[in-house]
């Protein structure tokens, strides 16, 4: 390795930083202008309730955009039951900020679910509330399964449940999911600097080591479904979503957790036609607005558009783990050919560490002699760098 000045040596860093690292970088269409209400009043447990704003690409940076969010920022709301029960904002009178948008939380956990429940947002703009409602059973998870495609090129993950109720049950899911990914590489060395021309290459412990991760999230696909058609209140093997075979998320482990939600039909229909926007032109928020009024309504000017549709419910949730090493569902991209270092004096570690690489494994020759350690980008052996995490979740069975 050639020496250069330190400067040229930290402005390269920037382009190795990149090079194990995939964007995502999602376009969003759609009309702007209107207040959404995502949350449900769930009993039995802590409620979240979220206001934004539908926003249009054209719209951003438009003054009367901010002048909505400020409107936001100020709004108050409760949760009030049949009885006059209310039940408060346990983040503070005002709605918080979460990600850039107003939020609350309810402590629901001992309210009684024989009673009806509504949301209250205050605001400059008007008072808003949705449609009272009761509570209905979420019915029986009997099993969550996945499905694998005869050319084994995607994966469904899949819910099964029923009712002891003689109608049609109207169900929404929602995913949140968990999943371990590896680095590319992993490593038995790490470096140590000591300061100005000096550092060592010393063994790694395995407590310290960056090939492991976990990471996770909400899915963001509207999973609805109905047994109205159906002989028997009873879904087996209801498709919620599916993964591709080059998913990362199914490389290692991958666990999904279902919460179930038993929804009126007047709900199930909403969340059908938005799905249906959804699929048709590509953005949520495009199509035919009058389809899309869920059950918040401003009191004071019951024109106006709001999105979102605020449930009563109770809740039901399941889990499984889904195992590469058992499902071999998992497909490899193929990976570029690296130039790699091999490197055995200290002068050469340094300016290696300074561009952005760490030592990995010894190299031999073919005649058992060591010649140096292999030294990869930094990105390509720190799996935090795309934004998990090294702590194992509780109960990983890996």
């Amino acid at each position: 390795m050639k020496k250069r000045p330190i400067l040229l040596l930290f402005l390269a860093v920037a382009a190795l930083v990149a090079s194990c690292v995939y964007d995502y970088d999602p376009q969003i269409d759609g009309e702007g202008g209107y207040m959404i209400v995502e949350g449900n009043i769930i009993i039995g447990e802590v409620s979240e309730i979220r206001l934004s704003y539908s926003w249009s690409l054209v719209d951003t940076l438009a003054t009367q955009d901010e002048e909505r969010m400020k409107v936001l920022y100020q709004s108050k709301m409760h949760v009030e039951d049949s009885q006059g029960g209310r039940y408060e904002n346990t983040m503070g009178a005002s709605a918080g900020i979460y990600f850039g948008s107003p939020y609350a939380y309810f402590d629901m956990r001992n309210a009684d679910p024989a009673l009806e429940y509504r949301l209250v947002i205050e605001n400059a703009n008007g008072t808003y509330v949705s449609s009272w409602d009761k509570a209905i059973s979420p019915g029986q998870i009997d099993s969550l399964s996945y499905v694998i495609s005869d050319d084994r090129s995607t994966m469904s993950i899949c819910v099964s449940t029923h009712t002891g109720d003689a109608g049609p049950s109207y169900y929404r899911w929602r995913v949140e999911e968990t999943w371990e990914y590896h680095a590319e590489t992993s490593a038995a060395y790490k470096y140590i600097y000591t300061g100005g021309l000096d550092g060592d290459v010393v063994p790694l412990p395995d407590s310290e080591s960056t090939y492991r991760c976990w990471t996770g999230g909400m899915r963001s696909e509207i999973m609805t479904g109905s047994s109205e058609d159906l002989s028997e209140d009873r879904l087996v093997n209801h498709q919620l979503y599916t993964l591709n075979n080059r998913d990362e998320r199914i490389s290692v482990c991958y666990q999904p957790q279902v919460t179930q939600m038993r929804i009126p039909e007047e709900a199930y229909r909403y969340w059908e036609q938005m799905n249906r926007n959804g699929q048709d032109v590509g953005g949520l928020f495009s199509p035919e607005p009058s389809e899309m009024r869920g059950n918040v309504a401003n009191l004071d000017n019951p024109a106006e558009m709001v999105l979102g549709y605020v449930g009563v419910m109770t809740v039901t949730r399941a889990t499984m783990y889904v195992e590469n090493s058992l499902t071999r569902f998992y497909r490899n991209p193929v990976r570029p050919e690296r130039a790699l270092d091999t490197l055995r004096t200290r002068a050469e570690y340094l300016e290696a560490y300074t561009l952005g690489k760490r030592p990995t494994f010894d190299v031999w020759n073919d005649i058992g002699t060591w010649i140096g350690y292999e030294w990869w980008p930094v990105n390509c052996l720190d799996c935090r760098l795309r934004g998990g995490t090294t702590k194992r979740p509780p109960n990983w069975p890996l």
